[in-house]
C-alpha cells in the first residue's frame, strides 16, 4: 500500500503585514473629520517597525552571516544592505531623510521620558490674557510634538519607496510565498527533478 505525506510550505515576510497595517492608519486618518491620536501613533509604530522588519528581511537575502549584524540600528542595517546592494545610501536624499526622521521618532516612542510640562506667557493686558487663557490648549511632549498627520503620510510614501527600492535588489522568484504538494513513496512529483 503506497504511503503519502503533505509537504506546505510558505514564505513569510515580516514587513508586509506591518506596512499594510501602517496604510490602513494612514488612510484612517484621511479618511475621519478628525485626527484620531490612537491612528496617529498606530500608523507611525508600524511604519518604524516595518522599516526594521524590511531591514532584517533583505538583510537576510542580501549580506550572507547577517545575524552578526541582528543588534545593530535598523539605519545601520539599511545602510549595510544598500552598500552591498550596490544602491546609494544618501542620508539629505528621499526616501533614506523620511526614514532616518522616523527611525527617530520610534527612538522616542521606544524609550520615552518622564516630563513635567510647563508653560508661561509674557506678562500682557488682563483681557488679552483672559482670551489666551481661553485658547490654550495644554502643553506638548516631544513624543506628541513629533507627530503628525504629514509626517505619518510622508512617512509611509518614503518607506512604500524603501520597500520597493529594496525589493528590487532580490529576485523575483524569492517573493513566491507558499507551495503544497504530496509526497508519494517518498517521491515528490512536484519538483522538477522527480518528473524527469
Amino acid at each position: 500500500m503506497p504511503t503519502a505525506k503533505v509537504v506546505q510550505e510558505r514564505v513569510f515576510f515580516p514587513f508586509t503585514p506591518y506596512l499594510d497595517s501602517a496604510r490602513h492608519f494612514c488612510d484612517e486618518l484621511t479618511r475621519k473629520d478628525y485626527v484620531s491620536w490612537y491612528d496617529l501613533l498606530a500608523a507611525v509604530t508600524l511604519l518604524a517597525l516595518s522599516v526594521e522588519a524590511l531591514a532584517n528581511t533583505i538583510g537576510e537575502f542580501a549580506i550572507s552571516d547577517f545575524k552578526d549584524f541582528e543588534s545593530s540600528s535598523p539605519r545601520a542595517k539599511l545602510r549595510l544592505i544598500c552598500e552591498k546592494s550596490g544602491l546609494e545610501f544618501n542620508r539629505s536624499k528621499s526616501p533614506f531623510t523620511e526614514v532616518i526622521h522616523l527611525l527617530k521618532v520610534r527612538n522616542q516612542l521606544a524609550h520615552p521620558k518622564y516630563q513635567k510640562l510647563h508653560y508661561e506667557s509674557k506678562e500682557m493686558p488682563l483681557e488679552e490674557a483672559r482670551e489666551h487663557y481661553k485658547q490654550l490648549g495644554e502643553p506638548l511632549h516631544d513624543i506628541e510634538k513629533s507627530l503628525s498627520p504629514e509626517m505619518a503620510q510622508k512617512s509611509l510614501k518614503a518607506v512604500l519607496s524603501l520597500a520597493e527600492m529594496l525589493r528590487a535588489t532580490l529576485k523575483p522568484e524569492v517573493f513566491e510565498s507558499s507551495s503544497k504538494r504530496l509526497v508519494i513513496d517518498g517521491v515528490d512529483y512536484f519538483q522538477p527533478k522527480a518528473r524527469e
